[in-house]
């Protein structure tokens, strides 16, 4: 009689086991960067939507405004400066992060400067407690920090 081959239940329980082990070890590892990535690609998102409504103020010769879609937490909005045409850009934030800015947005003039006496800030921040921080300077240059605000 031919003996077959091939895994046994004690194999491939013992197999389970050590895969529930290192799933249980690695899983804290994983919410942390994902949680991490998600804070990235806000900031990075909203940094080249800055430089983008200034890029697009300074293209046009018109006042460009990068303002929030209900608030900076459900996401912001490039709108035409041109009435009647489609808004610019659109974004969404992602789930378990938290972006504060100022109430009425940020307008750039024609020459690409910021409107106003102030320099804006945006604070990013994600539900572990890591942060960043979007300084734009009255010359329209947006600077990313990786600290709070």
């Amino acid at each position: 009689m031919k003996r077959q081959s091939g895994f046994g239940l004690t194999e491939m329980m013992l197999v389970v086991v050590i895969v529930g082990i290192l799933a249980s070890v690695g899983m804290p590892a994983m919410q942390d960067f994902i949680s991490n990535q998600r804070l990235k690609s806000t900031s990075s998102d909203l940094f080249t939507s800055i430089l983008r409504a200034r890029s697009e103020a300074i293209k046009r010769n018109k006042d460009v405004t990068i303002s929030p879609a209900a608030n900076w937490n459900t996401g912001w909005t490039i709108p035409s400066p041109n009435a009647g045409e489609p808004v610019l850009a659109s974004f969404a934030t992602r789930q378990a992060i938290t972006v504060t800015g100022p109430a009425s947005g940020v307008t750039f003039t024609a020459a690409g400067r910021v409107k106003g006496t102030s320099s804006p800030q945006f604070s990013i921040t994600s539900s572990t407690g890591k942060a960043s921080c979007i300084n734009i300077d009255l010359g329209g240059r947006p600077n990313v920090k990786p600290t709070s605000c």
